[in-house]
């Protein structure tokens, strides 16, 4: 099944396309780009011939499968039914900006459970040969040593691809920093769920070939854009 969805003032046709339940493309300016939304080992996110950025889950040992999906405006949503896992989930996927180059993607992610005692996990993970964090001015203070929470922008470089994950003043705090020299590792939530009750987290994620990597007030210009736009009323 086809889906499209054009924005004004866009020139060229943009679109999700679909035509397996939890994979689809999002096609604007001349390239490609795919998320395999299928659950299981991982969500990944990056062009059809790379992976950039997993979605892993950490309790369990696969996320559950998606069951439906849909396309309202220029979001793609999945969702996953809880069935014998520790949680459900809902995302919603919607590009903020793409280029030939580079997409600029929010992953609106929704957590929710039966059990009533649970701390349910989703390591947002990103393979590199550098990895650095960006101060932000507006930003709530960086995270030392002594305490919790991840940085506003982490920022994952390799030979051939750039990624960068945005957090909000609502995530960065609740979001636990493991990333090594080899990996840029977040762990969203991690929290107390109570059963019934709806968690969510919005990360920006950036992914763009190395070659053209953006510059510091860039991706502080981007974190500015995140840090103004209104928080999700539903998923």
């Amino acid at each position: 099944m086809q889906f499209n969805s054009s924005f004004p003032d866009v020139n060229e046709r943009t679109m999700w396309i679909t035509n397996q339940l939890g994979v689809a493309t999002w096609s604007d300016a001349g390239t490609e780009w795919e998320i395999d939304a299928r659950g299981g080992k991982a969500i990944c996110l990056g062009w059809p011939e790379k992976a950039a950025v997993q979605l892993k889950p950490v309790d369990d040992t696969t996320l559950p499968a998606a069951d439906e999906q849909f396309v309202r405006g220029r979001c793609w949503h999945v969702n996953y039914p809880q069935a014998e896992h520790r949680h459900a989930l809902r995302i919603a996927f919607e590009p903020i900006e793409t280029t030939s180059e580079s997409m600029l993607l929010e992953a609106t992610i929704s957590i929710q459970t039966d059990l009533l005692d649970s701390h349910p996990k989703i390591d947002i993970l990103s393979e590199s040969k550098s990895i650095t964090t960006l101060s932000v001015p507006g930003a709530s203070q960086q995270p030392t040593a002594s305490q919790t929470g991840a940085a506003a922008v982490t920022i994952a470089s390799s030979d051939t691809t750039f990624v960068a994950i945005f957090l909000g003043e609502h995530d960065s705090p609740f979001t636990t920093d493991l990333t090594t020299p080899e990996a840029l590792q977040l762990r969203l939530f991690g929290e107390f769920l109570e059963k019934g009750v709806i968690r969510k987290a919005r990360p920006w994620i950036l992914l763009r070939r190395a070659k053209q990597e953006p510059s510091e007030a860039e991706l502080q210009a981007i974190w500015q854009r995140l840090a103004g736009r209104p928080l999700p009323l539903a998923s």
